[in-house]
């Protein structure tokens, strides 16, 4: 007889696997900076390369999981994503690493909503779905809370490479479980493949958030132009094509339920939070308070330990109190979280961060379990793969665009900041080489590497210049992180159910 619950303890392994790749190379952001002299827009792309790819692949994803069987799609996925790992341990340039996060994003795409919409076809009694739901929300954010910890605890004993050397023999025994222990599954119908609505949404998706991370550096240029418009053009075919084919991939009817759409809102709204936090802080963490990997990665349990205890204890608390207070209650704790950050100092003592993480961890718990069961209650359960689909990329185009939108908002304000901290220097600059504060421009990072090319006076003051101007743009870039995060308990004060009873059939 199938044992639900070791079903759900497979999935939530893969799924922990690819989270976990959400984050787990942003404490390695300043080697990886070092060993590729990779810049700042570089950096970005070897984070985001890999959510752009989930993103753009994950509708075309539950699509084929739907037709041809989830388990099917779960393995080819683990197989993508090994695939990708073993060659990203012999990238030598940041162009190379980037390739090869964007092939784990594709094997990413394959994995998550097949866990997800396999998970709804273990669990059909809608109150035991809810608590796996919630186990399953809990696996994916913890996923990537703990991503900086696994990966500061590998860099502290080996080179970089090694954060990715560990998935396969990883993916490899998970996906000899998956064969053995997870039940196949896929829509009756076999609905026919929409291949235009995948190119259209695949293309729009990738253009938009190339456009938001290109733009800060390149400005209003022929490139970011012309992706911008090939990505606006791309998603209104989409939309346009979507009402009108046959059997869409993605029906638009969908976005007529209110459920569907705040939950989808609010899914979104909770990664960009969490993604645009996860970029700046093991930043923040080892080149302004002097962590390593290691010691950032340990900073920032509390954060997971928040959201692993509120996950689990959210659809318990949810049948009490309601869905909609769970939800309002949990973005509101997000939104006080990145406050929080906003007020971070270069000196701001570790117990206050470590209150704040916890305040993160426990606002997005609450949260997210009510957000993924409202997206699934609301779309027919013979089309899981598709709502699994549509919960799962827009997590990760709010992370992609948390990351390019915050990031660039803590570049342009970095670089104000850095000309006035020059000044404000005054004499004490002079004692620096001209490339040193040409490094400090670009970004801390390339500060930090120059610094360690100056005499160990100069250093300490250079290294506060770029410091202060870092914490300024980071700040700023949290505090618009805490009015999109408020924006969110609005939403769901004003649409989000009260409760979210079943799942409908």
């Amino acid at each position: 007889m199938l044992n639900r619950w070791t079903v759900l303890a497979v999935l939530s392994g893969a799924l922990a696997l690819i989270s976990l790749d959400n984050t787990i190379v942003n404490v390695a952001l300043p080697r990886l900076q070092q060993d590729l002299h990779a810049s700042t827009a570089q950096l970005q792309w070897v984070v985001d390369a890999y959510s752009v790819m989930f993103a753009g692949s994950l509708l075309i994803a539950g699509s084929l999981g739907d037709r041809f069987g989830r388990r099917r799609m779960l393995s080819i996925g683990l197989l993508i994503f090994i695939a990708g790992s073993v060659t990203a341990v012999f990238a030598v340039n940041a162009h190379q690493l980037t390739v090869c996060r964007a092939v784990m994003g594709i094997g990413g795409a394959c994995i998550m909503p097949s866990t997800l919409s396999i998970l709804v076809q273990v669990f059909p009694e809608p109150k035991e779905r809810a608590r796996a739901i919630g186990i399953w929300a809990a696996v994916a954010g913890l996923g990537v809370a703990i991503g900086p910890i696994v990966g500061g605890l590998l860099l502290e004993y080996f080179d970089w490479q090694a954060i990715f050397l560990v998935n396969p023999p990883i993916a490899l025994l998970l996906l000899g479980a998956v064969l053995l222990l997870v039940p196949e599954s896929k829509d009756p119908e076999r609905p026919r493949l929409d291949l235009i609505g995948a190119g259209l949404s695949a293309v729009g998706l990738i253009c938009l958030v190339v456009t938001i991370i290109e733009l800060p550096d390149s400005g209003l240029s022929a490139f970011t132009v012309s992706s911008g418009v090939v990505a606006i053009a791309s998603l209104v075919g989409f939309v346009w094509w979507e009402r009108r084919a046959p059997r869409p991939m993605l029906p638009m009817d969908f976005f007529s339920n209110r459920l569907f759409s705040v939950a989808v809102v609010i899914v979104g709204v909770v990664y960009f939070a969490l993604m645009g936090a996860m970029f700046f802080l093991p930043q923040f963490l080892q080149l302004v308070q002097g962590m390593t990997p290691l010691e950032s990665g340990i900073a920032m349990l509390p954060g997971a330990l928040g959201l692993l205890l509120a996950s689990v204890v959210s659809p318990r608390l949810a049948e009490r109190f309601g869905s909609r207070r769970m939800v309002m209650t949990g973005m509101s704790i997000v939104t006080l979280g990145l406050l929080g950050f906003s007020s971070l100092g270069s000196s701001t003592h570790y117990a206050f961060i470590g209150c704040v993480f916890g305040l993160m961890g426990v606002g997005l718990g609450l949260t997210l379990p009510q957000a993924t069961n409202g997206v699934l209650a609301s779309v027919p359960t013979q089309r899981a793969g598709m709502g699994s689909a549509v919960n799962d990329a827009v997590a990760e185009l709010g992370g992609s665009f948390g990351v390019a939108i915050l990031g660039a908002s803590m570049s342009i304000t970095y670089r104000q900041h850095i000309e006035s901290e020059i000044v404000a220097a005054g004499d004490r600059i002079n004692l620096i080489p001209e490339f040193a504060v040409q490094a400090a421009r670009e970004s801390l990072a390339a500060a930090s590497i120059a610094s360690g090319q100056l005499p160990a006076n100069v250093a300490a003051v250079y290294s506060e210049v770029a410091g202060d101007a870092f914490v300024s743009g980071m700040t700023w870039a949290m505090s618009i992180g805490a009015l999109i995060a408020a924006a969110g308990v609005v939403v769901a004060w004003r649409y989000f159910p009260a409760r979210v009873e079943t799942v409908q059939e």
